[in-house]
Order: C-alpha cells, then structure tokens, then sequence
C-alpha cells in the first residue's frame, strides 16, 4: 500500500471543521429516521404489527450498514484513483444518498398515494436499507482521514469537532424534524434531511481535494477479497473482544428504544404529543451526554476508564428500571437525565479504552470490531424488541425497560469479571 508521509501538515480549524461537515449530516439523518421518520413512515401504512415491521427494517438495514462501514473502510484502504482512496467512496455515496432517503415521498404524495399504497412498506424498506447502505460507505471512508490527512498533535482537535459536529446534528434533527413530523410535513422531512447528508458530504469532499492520496494501482482490492479478510487477526487480545461483548450488552440496553420512542410515548404519555416528549426527551438527554462524555473523557486520563465504565453500566441498568417503572412524565425524564449522564463513558472512556488494547499494527481493523458493539446492537435490539412489541400496549414496554436494565447488568458483570484491571495493565505493558 502507498505510505502516507510520516509529516503531515498543520490543518487549519477551517479545515478541520470542513472535513467534520458529513458528521453534522449523518447525525441529522441518524436520528430523525430511526426514531422519528421510519415508525411515521410504517404508521402510514399498517396498524397492526408495526412494532414488529420497523424492527425488522431496523435490524435489516443497520445489519447492512455495520457489514457495508467495514468493507468501506477495507476496499477504500486499496482505491486507486486520481481523486484519492477515500473521496470516490465519499462523493457517490453523498450524491446517491439523497435519492434514497427521499424515495417515500412517493407514496406520501396524494396523487401517487393511491397507487403506490400496495407496495409501500417494500418502499420505506428498500429507502431505509439504501440510507443505511450510502451513509455506511460514506462512514467507512471518513474514519480513515483522522489518520490519512490530519497530523497527530490535531487529532483530538478533530475528533472534539467531529463530535461536536455529531451532537450538533443530532440535535438539529430532534428538534428540525419533530417540528415537522408534527405538522405534517413528512415528505419536506425526508427531501430535507437526505439533502443535508449529501450536501455536508460534498462539503467534505471539496474540503478534502488535493490532500487524499491514491493507492497504486497494483493494490487494489475485489470486494471478495475484502469480505474474506474481514475477520482475519494477526495479534489476538482476548481482554479487548470482552470489552466489546460486554459493551455490546449494554448497547443493546441503551439502543432498545431508539426505533419505537414514538410509540412509547403514545402508549406510556398519551395526552402529550409524541413529537414533542421525544423532542424533550431527546434535547436533555443529548446535553446531558455532551457534558458527561467531555468530562468522563478528561477524568478517565486521570483516574483510570474501568471504573467510570463500570459504573456506567450499572447506574444504567438502575435508572433503565425506573424508567419503565414511573408513571409520572417528570420523574420519568428526571431518569433519562441521570441515565444520560450514565451513557458519557459509554460514548467515549470504552473507545478510549478500546484503542488502548488495540495492537498497533492492527488498530484500524480492531476498531472497526470496536464499533461493531454499537452497530451491531442496534439491528439485534430492533430485531428482538420489535418481537416484544407486536403489540404496543403498557406492559409490553414495560418489559422493554426490563429487558433493558438486565442487559446493562449482564454487561457490568461481565465486565467486572472478564475485564479486570490487572489484565489491562498486563497488556498496557506487552503493548508498549
């Protein structure tokens, strides 16, 4: 493979932020389509079973985009090609992403609505899959240039930007979108949110020219090739593949509610709009985050990451019990504020973490195994949540919440025991 210059340059804020852009889109479309656009979309089309038909999407479409965000990462390793490796993958997938995302429209308009209504849900099915697909060769092909085109003594600078720029967007898309859910104006909704992702994606394409290098054209890759070495290690680190089961777990605890918010707050809060408790719901719980991971992250240098990530876990599954336990709409949120605060070291001290354990020669590749833990819960929690919730009643999301807090749980335990601090330090000093 080409060999990247060991002196990269000094980038400028501007840059920086210019080549973080597509994260400020992804994040719009990230969570104004799971939680927000794809159960709209299946409500205006089934009644009975929609739980189960946004699961199933949901677990389809990001089993897709977890499989596509690696052999994105693998075969734009080896592109060859005047543009660069990462930007041919950056610049299609930016520009075929808005197509997809607003495919539903097509059965939302009145004079299509009649004829297309048949096959509706195989349309929000293939726009669904079809995101998951462009925007996870888009994330395979970002990832790479924290490493390709920014110096070392910036890339905190950039990862802090990329994200800022992450809840910045998901913000935008709580608040941006709900709004319109809310009046009505799915299809704006849609064309609104496809048209960002592409636009940030150009956005960084631009900001990237002339500094992404090409690999030679003797390295090139097949697509099988990539599949076939997807889970091939050289160095094996059991302590950092329990790390990631037991982060999964708590993932899965943590990603459970994600497609089915707006039914929850149908069923738990019926007097208020759904539109608007998840607008609120997800307003605090994003400060709250964005505080505790700028704290955790700094405190974890300091104090060691086990035991924030522990406790994490822990105080997750407590406050993921109460919430399904409470009634009452204050208390309630008062919950998933704590628990918020809970999912900091989630975010950034088991990453942290992660990459500590990580062999050197083989970082990329195993912290793509890293981010399994949080893609590949999200398909399984849709999967096996959207079974539970065939029916939308109380009590089925009550067992949600439960189901929950024992995932969390089962992944503080198994942490605790599988993860202990004299193995980390054990491989803290192997690694050095």
């Amino acid at each position: 493979m080409t060999t990247i210059s060991a002196v990269v340059p000094k980038r400028s804020i501007g840059f920086l932020c210019g080549m973080s852009t597509i994260r400020l889109g992804a994040n719009v479309v990230w969570v104004s389509y799971n939680s927000i656009l794809l159960p709209t979309l299946v409500e205006n089309v089934m009644t009975a079973g929609k739980g189960l038909a946004v699961g199933l999407i949901g677990f389809f479409g990001v089993l897709v985009g977890v499989t596509v965000s690696i052999l994105s990462g693998i075969i734009s390793d080896h592109t060859s090609s005047k543009l660069g490796r990462r930007t041919p993958a950056l610049l299609i997938a930016s520009l075929l992403v808005l197509p997809m995302v607003g495919l539903p429209s097509l059965f939302l308009s009145p004079a299509l609505r009649n004829a297309l209504l048949p096959i509706a849900l195989p349309i929000i099915t293939i726009s669904y899959i079809g995101m998951q697909f462009f925007n996870n060769v888009q994330n395979g092909a970002w990832w790479p240039l924290l490493v390709d085109v920014v110096p070392e003594n910036q890339r905190g600078t950039s990862s802090g930007i990329g994200g800022l720029f992450t809840m910045l967007g998901s913000a935008l898309g709580i608040v941006l979108i709900t709004i319109l859910n809310q009046n009505k104006q799915t299809e704006l909704a849609l064309w609104l949110i496809g048209g960002f992702l592409a636009v940030t994606g150009v956005v960084t394409v631009f900001t990237i020219r002339g500094k992404d290098s090409s690999a030679l054209p003797s390295e090139r890759i097949s697509v099988f090739k990539a599949m076939r070495d997807m889970f091939k290690v050289r160095t094996r680190v059991p302590v950092f593949f329990w790390l990631v089961l037991a982060v999964f777990f708590a993932f899965m605890g943590l990603n459970s509610l994600t497609f089915f918010a707006r039914y929850f707050f149908e069923a738990f809060f019926p007097t208020i709009s759904p539109d608007a408790a998840f607008r609120t719901m997800g307003g605090i719980s994003l400060l709250v985050t964005m505080a505790s991971a700028l704290v955790t992250g700094v405190l974890s240098d300091k104090i060691g990451r086990r035991s924030l990530l522990l406790g994490s876990m822990f105080v997750c599954a407590f406050t993921t019990l109460c919430m399904g336990l409470f009634s009452n709409y204050i208390l309630f949120l008062i919950m998933a504020g704590i628990r918020a605060a809970a999912t900091g070291p989630l975010m950034v001290v088991a990453p942290a973490l992660a990459s500590d354990l990580s062999p050197r020669d083989e970082a990329g590749q195993y912290m793509a195994y890293n981010n399994l833990s949080n893609g590949l819960s999200g398909a399984l929690s849709s999967l096996i949540f959207g079974v539970i919730l065939v029916t939308l009643t109380k009590s089925t999301f009550v067992l949600l919440f439960i189901i929950s807090a024992i995932l969390f749980l089962a992944g503080g335990i198994l942490f605790a025991i599988k993860v202990p601090q004299i193995k980390l330090d054990a491989r803290s000093k192997g690694a050095k």
